[in-house]
């Protein structure tokens, strides 16, 4: 599913969830992510605000909660085994 573009560049950046699995969905006020394990409620989700007050430290929250997730594994453990 394409997106449109964030109109901060900082927030954009957290694009790289999706990389990671995450979905996005336009909800809100511009959007949420969820993590992969998310079905039926279960799993994690986090708001993206289109006009945050601080791009800068919404865009280190977003990045925050994307890693402490504790559904998504780090991918490397599968490839070592």
């Amino acid at each position: 599913m394409s997106r449109s573009r964030h109109p901060n560049k900082e927030v954009e950046e957290v694009a790289e969830a999706e990389d990671r699995g995450w979905v996005f969905r336009p909800l809100g006020h511009w959007g949420r992510i969820f993590c992969p394990h998310h079905v039926r409620g279960e799993g994690c989700q986090v708001g993206i605000y289109g006009t945050p007050k601080n791009p800068e430290n919404h865009a280190k929250q977003l990045k925050r909660q994307v890693n402490r997730c504790p559904h998504v594994g780090t991918g490397e453990s599968d490839e070592d085994v």
